[in-house]
């Protein structure tokens, strides 16, 4: 208190802003947070249940069509050359050639049955208030942005926030409240002109940097859909056009698959 009134009132007035700038970058950073853990895997998650189950098949069947082709590839030369046509080589040698595609399948697999738990487990409305409202805390008390001069063990705590965060671990973010509760102490700001301006700076640039990236995101996937994965028409003509795209797909498997009965035949005809 004493401190308090020996500083000027500009120095007092400057504190204040700080105060207020770190308030509102608080109020950013966990609306930054929370589009990146929370809304983007709920939108990745609902565009995965609602059109990505359907590009998966997608990727099954063109992925076939494409493995038909080469494996009519491969048999036609041999038979060009009039060698003889070893099945275990060439099934192993497509094996080998489509690897980056079965990689792409079981990545998006991954993706449509991760979509599904998540939406299985989401929290119900009062826990994921208590849970957002305990982030919010802690990031005012631990995030380094907020808080610069950071001991080893608060930056420590700040990760383990993090991974709860990202994980939805309610009973976890309760506890990590329980822990800073228990070393919580007060830091006075700076009395010193030039450091607080300076960090007045600092926090005003902080604050649009993480706006402009908000903004960034609005514009790009799942954001720029949100209002079109509501909207069942969009959804019904999105997964129309890729059952369309399916159905030449398995056209062309048909007509790959034919062609290699054919040749083999023409084959066996010609051995014998």
């Amino acid at each position: 208190m004493t401190q308090a009134l020996t500083l000027s009132a500009e120095i007092i007035a400057i504190q204040e802003d700080i105060a207020s700038l770190e308030q509102e970058l608080g109020k950013v950073i966990f609306e930054r947070d929370e589009m990146l853990n929370t809304v983007k895997p709920n939108l990745e998650a609902e565009y995965q249940k609602k059109i990505g189950y359907k590009e998966l098949k997608r990727m099954e069947t063109e992925i076939t069509a494409r493995r038909y082709k080469r494996q009519l590839e491969l048999i036609r030369a041999a038979v060009n050359r009039q060698e003889s046509i070893e099945e275990k080589d060439i099934a192993k040698q497509l094996d080998n050639d489509f690897q980056e595609w079965y990689k792409k399948i079981n990545e998006q697999y991954e993706k449509v049955k991760e979509a599904e738990d998540r939406l299985n487990n989401l929290m119900s409305d009062d826990d994921n208030v208590e849970f957002k409202t305990l982030y919010r805390k802690l990031v005012f008390k631990l995030h380094p942005d907020l808080n610069p001069n950071q001991t080893k063990d608060e930056e420590n705590l700040w990760h383990r926030v993090q991974l709860t965060y990202k994980s939805g671990d309610l009973e976890e973010m309760r506890s990590l409240m329980i822990i800073l509760e228990a070393q919580d102490s007060a830091v006075e700001l700076p009395s010193s002109k030039d450091i607080l301006k300076k960090r007045k700076t600092k926090l005003t640039k902080q604050i649009q940097k993480i706006i402009n990236n908000m903004s960034e995101l609005e514009q790009a996937f799942p954001f720029n859909i949100v209002g079109k994965l509501a909207d069942k028409a969009w959804v019904n003509t999105k997964v129309e056009e890729i059952q369309k795209q399916i159905n030449q797909w398995q056209e062309k498997c048909e007509h790959y698959e034919a062609l290699i009965k054919v040749l083999l035949v023409i084959k066996e005809t010609r051995v014998n």
